[in-house]
């Protein structure tokens, strides 16, 4: 992990454009249930939530829904996220949306909330800032609830990403911690949701013992269900998938080529591994990513600028795979008028052809 990497400066950049995320619907749909099912278990009262990290509002929403008596306050960094999230929520009137900079060190946005809620947003934190942030909001909260990945991963981990051992974490910003284990894994890595506060209860702990024997006996009568994970191809790996995507580019694409690369600006500092290719992003403007197309008129008047500027091929990542669905009079032109280089889980490689002379 490099020093030098801003977080702020990634997550603002990516959130001007992230609306799609990689996980199966599946596995989102299991892990909204579970965090519905333990939090309606738990005995916490549910009159106020924080939310940090609300991205585009998939969280957000669920618990609006589920608890519509109770007030959200829902915080993230990225504007755009913001009003993605306000969209995405449509008319929830409990929820209030508020810019916030966990790294600003300014104070949390009201106080006495009964919890904090954060999904899969501490992974992308170094373990300082995660254990300050730990010990601010449990000044402002009762309890502080998130679900992440908390076991070594076998393969590198992104710039972007730091696994954490939450447990530790809790109980060294002096917090007692209760673990919940998720019944089934992504891709061979298992989940977890964790409530911690100054003081758990007697019926926190008392859920936690029956959710693990639960589990334990539903495992013990499903042996299968122990390695089971979703249909997450290998590119869930995500640092060890980019490193053969651009290997697979540069076997397929002369040095020096000019391309279009579709992949919503997802792939950092990996592609300076292309640097001596000439890379277009898609949309593009002034040289920099410029979000998704309207519609199909402004894909294809888009794949024609950029022909003229002298694209030779198209490149569409895996975590873009779901745009030759939106936008499939693009798909179908290109199936129709290029060859097919490469098509495999982590890259779709197209050949464009010539700009016929007038």
């Amino acid at each position: 992990m490099q020093s030098s990497f801003n977080v702020n400066e990634y997550w603002l950049q990516r959130g001007r454009n992230y609306l799609h995320e990689n996980l199966p619907q599946e596995f989102h749909r299991l892990q909204e249930t579970f965090l519905i099912d333990v939090l309606r278990s738990s005995g916490i009262p549910l009159a106020s939530i924080l939310e940090v990290g609300c991205g585009f509002g998939r969280i957000t929403r669920l618990l609006a829904s589920s608890f519509q008596d109770t007030k959200i306050t829902a915080l993230d960094l990225s504007p755009e996220q913001l009003e993605n999230a306000k969209r995405y929520c449509g008319q929830q009137s409990n929820i209030s949306f508020q810019q916030y900079d966990l790294y600003s060190g300014k104070p949390f946005p009201g106080a006495g909330y009964d919890i904090m809620v954060a999904i899969e947003v501490f992974l992308h934190h170094p373990r300082p800032v995660v254990l300050g942030l730990f010990r601010r909001l449990a000044a402002v909260t009762g309890h502080l609830i998130n679900i992440d990945w908390s076991e070594d991963w076998p393969w590198k981990t992104a710039e972007h990403v730091w696994v954490h051992d939450y447990s530790a974490l809790y109980l060294e910003a002096g917090l007692q911690c209760a673990t919940f284990v998720l019944p089934e894994k992504v891709d061979g890595k298992q989940q977890k949701l964790f409530i911690a506060a100054k003081h758990l209860s007697p019926g926190i702990r008392k859920l936690e013992q029956e959710t693990a024997e639960s589990l334990a006996q539903y495992l013990r009568a499903n042996p299968e269900t122990d390695t089971k994970t979703h249909p997450v191809p290998d590119v869930a790996n995500w640092p060890a998938q980019l490193d053969l995507a651009v290997q697979e580019i540069r076997e397929k694409l002369p040095v020096g080529s000019a391309f279009i690369l579709v992949n919503e600006d997802q792939w950092g500092n990996e592609s300076r591994a292309l640097s001596d290719y000439k890379v277009f992003p898609f949309l593009e403007h002034n040289g920099r990513y410029w979000g998704p197309p309207a519609n199909d008129a402004d894909a294809l008047s888009e794949l024609q600028r950029l022909r003229r500027l002298g694209a030779n091929y198209i490149v569409f990542a895996w975590s873009s795979f779901w745009w030759l669905e939106q936008y499939r009079g693009l798909h179908q032109q290109l199936r129709s008028d290029c060859d097919v280089l490469l098509e495999n889980q982590r890259v779709k490689i197209f050949r464009l052809p010539p700009i016929a002379c007038a």
